[in-house]
């Protein structure tokens, strides 16, 4: 089973002059550990949706990202 250590809500600065601490957001990034693997993924999901995953989807979500790469 991929436990998930800590989740991190990624912001990019996108500041202009007028508003140099606009911050626009830009996905999740996945600290994940499994036995003695570990590493971590970024999910892009939209902000409304990422919001409202629970710990259970986001793990789902991680497998599934990991298969991609394999």
């Amino acid at each position: 089973m991929i436990y998930i250590e800590k989740v991190h809500v990624v912001w990019i600065g996108a500041g202009t002059v007028a508003n140099p601490d606009n911050r626009v957001y830009g996905g999740l990034v996945v600290h994940y550990f499994n036995g003695d693997v570990e590493g971590h993924v970024r999910l892009d999901f939209p902000e409304n949706v990422a919001m409202n995953l629970t710990l259970s989807d986001i793990r789902k979500n991680v497998v599934l990202k990991l298969r991609e790469v394999q």
